[in-house]
C-alpha cells in the first residue's frame, strides 16, 4: 500500500501540492489528473524519491518497489534498441534477452531490436520505454503521459499491453485524456 499524507511541495513561493494526500493499495490502478503545473509529474517525482517534499509523509513501499516511465523517454542512445532494454535486467544476458524480444514483439518493435533510439520516432521511443519498465519486475508502475505520442489504435494496444502486463502491480498513471484513464485504470484523482 502506498500512503501519502498532507505532502506539500514548494518551488520558490509556488506552491505545487498543498498537503495532499492519497491512499493506494496493493495492485490498485490509479489514475491522477488536472491542468498543467497542477503538481501531477512532481507527485510522480516525489514518489519515486527523485525529488524531495517539503512537508508530509510518504511510505510503505521502498524505491527498489518502482519501474518509473518518464514523460520523455529516457533512453541510452549509444546501444540499439535490445540493449536498452537488456542493460536494466539483473538476469543471466540469454534470459534478459528472451524477455527483451519477447517484449519488443509486445509493443510492435521486434523488427527494430538493432536500431539506435535516435533512428525511432518519438511513438517508437514511448513504446520502448514502457518495454524496459517491464524488464524488471517491480509491484509498483509509475507513468507520466506514457500515451501522448501514439496514434489512437497504437495508444489502445500499449494501454492494452500495460493493463496484460500489470494486472498485479500497483499502477499510477499521470495524464491530462480522460478515455486512457478510464481505459487503464479504476480510480481517478483531481489534483486543482
Amino acid at each position: 500500500m502506498i500512503t501519502v499524507e498532507h505532502l506539500t511541495k514548494r518551488y520558490g513561493e509556488k506552491i505545487v501540492l498543498d498537503g495532499f494526500s492519497m491512499t493506494i493499495q496493493d495492485g490498485e490502478k490509479l489514475a491522477i489528473m488536472g491542468e498543467s503545473g497542477q503538481g501531477k509529474t512532481t507527485l510522480l517525482r516525489i514518489i519515486a524519491g527523485l525529488e524531495h517534499h517539503d512537508a508530509g509523509l510518504i511510505k510503505g513501499f521502498s524505491k527498489e518497489d518502482i519501474a518509473y516511465v518518464f514523460q520523455e523517454p529516457r533512453l541510452f542512445d549509444t546501444v540499439n534498441v535490445l540493449k536498452n532494454l537488456t542493460v536494466v535486467s539483473k538476469q543471466p544476458f540469454k534470459d534478459a534477452e528472451k524477455k527483451a524480444r519477447e517484449l519488443l514483439a509486445c509493443v510492435g518493435l521486434a523488427e527494430d531490436a538493432e536500431k539506435y533510439p535516435t533512428e525511432l520516432s518519438g511513438g517508437m521511443k514511448q513504446r520502448l520505454s514502457l518495454a524496459r519498465a517491464f524488464m524488471v519486475d517491480r509491484p509498483i508502475l509509475l507513468l507520466d503521459e506514457p500515451f501522448s505520442a501514439l496514434d489512437q489504435d497504437t495508444k489502445e494496444a500499449m494501454i492494452q499491453f500495460v493493463r496484460e502486463r500489470a494486472k498485479n502491480k500497483t499502477v499510477i498513471l499521470v495524464t491530462h485524456d480522460q478515455s486512457d484513464a478510464l481505459s487503464l485504470c479504476g480510480k481517478i484523482e483531481y489534483l486543482v
